[in-house]
């Protein structure tokens, strides 16, 4: 068998991840709520991307995931793509691909950070405009956007990493024979 390093299967993985992210962020997360708290899928894009690992480009579709986030909503224009570019490089600061290796430790550090990159843009956006009680903004935009946020983390990282990241085998890879089966699979 041989195995073979496709660079270009990697770009489009984060390309697709990237589209369809987008799209859902457009098309459906204006309509997922929980009490003020709204679901941000540029940030799940930011996290998957950062847990495939790739040494810079996690980080490159982190910052347009928050950009593009920050260019549709009413916020200040580079505050959540900070946030994201930061979360990005403490998920996965090597080249190892972790959705494969550990899923459910990506799973478990994504709710973490989740936790603090909402947070951080929660009070971020309370310094920015003052208005709304401190209770309203832990509890029902925090809290609940955390939750949505990691909800929708879990489909993509539990079908992504059913995937090969960037092994590609020619020839139809290694056959595996059971004793007692008639037919080689």
């Amino acid at each position: 068998m041989m195995i073979v390093n496709d660079q270009n299967q990697r770009t489009r993985r984060l390309a697709i991840l990237c589209i369809v992210c987008f799209v859902l962020q457009l098309a459906l997360a204006p309509y997922l709520a929980l009490a003020a708290g709204h679901v941000n899928f540029c940030l799940v894009c930011a996290f998957v991307a950062a847990f495939m690992g790739g040494g810079v480009a996690p980080l490159w579709v982190a910052f347009v995931s928050g950009l593009f986030f920050d260019l549709i909503s009413t916020t200040p224009v580079g505050l959540m793509a900070l946030l994201l570019v930061a979360a990005a490089f403490v998920l996965n600061p090597g080249d190892r691909d972790r959705l494969v290796d550990e899923p459910v430790r990506c799973l478990r550090d994504g709710a973490f950070v989740i936790l603090a990159v909402e947070l951080l843009y929660q009070l971020m956006l309370l310094l920015v405009s003052p208005g709304a009680p401190l209770f309203d903004v832990l509890f029902l935009r925090w809290l609940p956007a955390s939750l949505l946020d990691w909800l929708c983390l879990v489909p993509f990282v539990l079908v992504l990493s059913r995937t090969k990241s960037d092994v590609l085998t020619l020839g139809g890879g290694a056959k595996k024979s059971f004793p007692g089966k008639r037919y080689k699979l």
